[in-house]
This record gives structure tokens, sequence and C-alpha cells, in this order.
């Protein structure tokens, strides 16, 4: 399916990967709809085709405004690519009840409320994907991770129950990882040292996600990918 074709949602898309996640759609003239609480910074990309959102996904109530806004413009999705995530390293004896609310809102209940919105358009059309972004905190434990490594764990779990499910009605899910340290926000306040002298930016594993949502790899549908290897063309194992 031709991206220029395609409405594209993506969550978490001011900075990091996400943001070079709508840069590389945006190049392929997909209909973005780019969703951030950083609107300033969202709005300052500046792509043809983005249509831009503030929705703070720790608030349920924005996320089921925008849902009901875009159900008002009659506007179906036809590849849905949740990556917002947050990550504070912090000992479970020091994790507080609003902080682990937090992560799973905008970690897990916004995978669940938005596959919810796209889903049965997609089974109407017979055809949708939808990529949720994990981590190798979705398969292991990491210490001071207990709320991220809950909610990716999670993801991870939600993307197994919805492949099948849709596996007869043309919709294809998929989990990925970044598989190589990444240049983000997020990355500058958890790696350490040596993990930044790897680093690449994000821009180079977004080939992984455009060959998805072009629907090449539909029979990968129910597995945790690599989008390093996926990018660079390498072998799935």
């Amino acid at each position: 399916m031709l991206l220029k074709e395609q409405n594209v949602l993506i969550t978490g898309a001011a900075e990091g990967l996400g943001h070079a996640i709508s840069s590389a759609f945006n190049k392929e003239n997909a209909n973005l709809f780019l969703l951030d609480k950083n609107i300033k910074k969202l709005n300052s990309n500046q792509f043809n085709n983005a249509k831009n959102f503030h929705v703070d996904l720790t608030n349920t109530n924005e996320l089921n405004n925008f849902i009901d806004l875009m159900d008002k413009k009659k506007i179906e999705i036809d590849t849905l690519i949740h990556n917002a995530s947050i990550l504070i390293p912090t000992s479970f004896e020091k994790t507080l009840e609003k902080y682990w609310d937090q992560v799973n809102n905008i970690t897990l209940k916004t995978a669940f409320i938005l596959s919810k919105f796209v889903w049965s358009k997609m089974v109407k059309k017979e055809h949708g994907v939808i990529i949720f972004v994990s981590s190798r905190s979705g398969i292991e434990g990491f210490k001071d991770e207990s709320a991220y490594c809950a909610a990716k764990h999670g993801l991870e779990g939600l993307m197994k129950s919805l492949s099948i499910e849709g596996a007869d009605k043309g919709i294809h899910v998929f989990s990925i990882t970044p598989g190589m340290f990444m240049n983000t926000p997020m990355s500058h306040q958890n790696y350490t040292e040596e993990y930044k002298k790897k680093w690449i930016d994000p821009i180079f594993l977004t080939p992984a996600f455009l060959k998805l949502a072009k629907r090449e790899y539909k029979n990968l549908s129910g597995q945790h990918l690599n989008a390093w290897e996926l990018s660079n063309h390498e072998r799935l194992k």
C-alpha cells in the first residue's frame, strides 16, 4: 500500500524516534496525524502533510477528546504507530503510584485506547497496521525500571493478542525494538557514557517503520521485531 494513500497516526512525535519516524513518513507524502503534549516543539517541525494535536497521554480525557474529533471528521487511520513512553529510573521502593499510573497510561492504556479507535474501521476495510514501539524492557527486566518494564511487557502481550484476532481480518500487529542505541532526549537522561559513544541518529531506524506500513512484512505479524536489523535488510531471527 502506497504511503501517500495512507492516514498515519504517530504518538510522541515531537522529538526523538517519534520525530524521526514522522519525518520519514512525511517525505513519503503520507497524511500524518501527530500527537504530543509538547505542541510548540511539534509545530516547529513544519511537515507538509501533518496535522498536529496537543494531547497529554497521561490524561485519558484528552485522548478521548482527540478520538471524538477524529470521529466527527470521519478520519480513518490506515497505520497506527504508538511510540510515546516515559522512563525515569526509580527504585521500586521509591516508585510512587502516580508515576506508575503515568508510565502505564502513556505506554499501555494509550495503546489500548488507540487500538480500539482504529480497530473497527480496519476490520471494515479489511486492512490495517498497528505498530507498538517496545524495547528490551518489554522482554527483559531491568533495575529501577519496574513501571517501565511492566508497561512494555503489557504492550508485548497486547500485540500478541491483537495479532491473533486480526489475522483473519487483514490487520497486522507488530512490536518493534530500536535494536540500536539512539540519540534521543530520553537517551540523554538514561544512557551511560559508554552507550552514548555508540548511539546513532534515530532516522537510521525509520526504514523499518516504512516497510511495515507498506505491508512488506505482513507475515511477521505477532512478532517482536528489531528496527535496526529490519532497516538494514539483515535477516530477522
